[in-house]
């Protein structure tokens, strides 16, 4: 016969679940502010020692030190984009166009194609076809921006209530969670090292990146090798196919245009070279600064970047790595105080 329930039992298990029902309500509806909120986020912990150091050591106001951080903030996006947009956008649209270096590359290639198969692929109707494809790249790129914009906004307002209440959030999710002091410091110090390892690592190898490329097109022939060389740089933020979506197309390039030795040695540069920025200094600085296995840098990447976004570089590994530090939490307070030791006696 089941035992009857205690009452006090039965009213924690009902506040629990109403608790679960109306956060998962909020949480759902609010969804699609969720990544703003993360970016706010991880601006907020890396200006958060700044923040503290005006308010505390300057006497500064707290809207006034918040204003100053979200200022920087918004210098530190809109310049980038700005660059990007400028650069990108005018020579997307000439890429396409008929007179364009690509478009005449395509049907060389297709006739090379074509002489070795003898079956062609880019005919006047496909080449039509990319240009228009290109035209609605472009307005889609030109829409997102106006929403990159919005997104921009929310996230400072978010980072404003962060920042106005540095040392105050923490002080509630310390009263809040029901973890040790201990447990929650290893929770902070795992969320400062994985913000700062990428952070502040992705534009550094995205500037070497970009170099290095650059330096490989102006010894290889590809034309405006520095442009080229900054949209690598750009591109590396990808996750997995990274800058290899520039300096492939550029080898290829260079071989449809009679260059054989010049393609086949920018693809070796891309592949040893250019690749290796990305693979091995990426995993060698977050190993160095967050102690962070590879896998759980590649896995946790692309497990964030189809959650959250562009934020989910940061948090997909910071989820797992919370995953792991809650399972060895659990481990801890509740399976090795019930785990007897194997001794040499038992063994036999």
């Amino acid at each position: 016969m089941l035992k009857k329930m205690d009452p006090a039992m039965l009213k924690q298990i009902i506040l629990l679940l109403c608790i679960v029902l109306v956060g998962g309500i909020i949480f759902f509806s609010l969804i699609d502010f969720f990544a703003d909120f993360l970016g706010a986020l991880i601006i907020y912990v890396l200006f958060r020692p700044f923040t503290k150091y005006l308010i505390e050591k300057r006497k500064w106001k707290r809207g006034l030190a918040s204003l100053l951080i979200m200022l920087i903030t918004l210098l530190l996006l809109i310049v980038p984009l700005t660059l990007l947009f400028n650069m990108f956008i005018p020579k997307l649209q000439h890429l396409f166009s008929d007179s364009s270096v690509i478009t005449q590359a395509l049907q060389s290639l297709d006739n090379k194609v074509y002489e070795f198969s003898g079956q062609r692929f880019m005919n006047q109707e496909n080449i039509k076809s990319l240009q228009n494809s290109a035209a609605e790249y472009i307005k889609v790129f030109l829409s997102q921006s106006i929403s990159i914009l919005g997104d921009i906004g929310i996230m400072l307002l978010f980072l404003y209530y962060l920042l106005s209440n540095t040392g105050k959030l923490e002080k509630f999710a310390i009263n809040l969670l029901p973890l040790k002091q201990s447990d929650l410091t290893r929770f902070t110090t795992e969320l400062k090292a994985q913000t700062f390892s990428n952070v502040l690592g992705a534009p550094i190898l995205a500037t070497l990146q970009g170099l290095v490329a650059a330096i490989g097109y102006a010894i290889f022939g590809v034309k405006e090798p520095l442009f080229w060389g900054i949209i690598t740089g750009f591109f590396s933020f990808i996750p997995m196919v990274g800058g290899a979506l520039i300096w492939v197309p550029s080898a290829l390039l260079l071989y449809t245009t009679g260059h054989d030795y010049e393609a086949f040695s920018l693809l070796l540069y891309g592949v040893f070279v250019i690749s290796m920025i990305d693979n091995v200094l990426r995993f060698a600085f977050q190993k160095k600064y967050a102690d962070v296995h590879p896998l759980i840098t590649v896995m946790g990447v692309i497990l964030g970047i189809k959650l959250f976004g562009l934020p989910g570089m940061i948090f997909g590994p910071l989820l797992i790595s919370y995953f792991l530090l809650l399972a060895a939490i659990y481990k801890e307070q509740f399976l090795n105080q019930h785990l007897a030791p194997i001794t040499s006696e038992s063994s036999d």
